[in-house]
């Protein structure tokens, strides 16, 4: 695995809030399969993290809008 400070600053992933907390899921297959199909149609192709963050948000904002799963 290559040394993030060698990368484009394109390609460096975007700089987290100062404090952070990981999050450790299991999720099936065939989900994973989904966001990385989701995330390869990026046009700066996030790495798997950094898609689910974005895939969060989006459905977060989409709840404040009245979406159909917003509650």
């Amino acid at each position: 695995m290559g040394n993030l400070q060698s990368l484009p600053d394109k390609q460096m992933p975007p700089k987290l809030d100062k404090e952070t907390k990981r999050l450790n899921m299991v999720a099936p297959a065939s989900w994973v399969k989904r966001i990385d199909d989701w995330r390869r149609q990026q046009p700066d192709l996030p790495n798997i993290s950094e898609a689910v963050r974005r895939l969060v948000e989006m459905g977060l904002e989409g709840s404040k809008k009245g979406g159909k799963h917003g509650r």
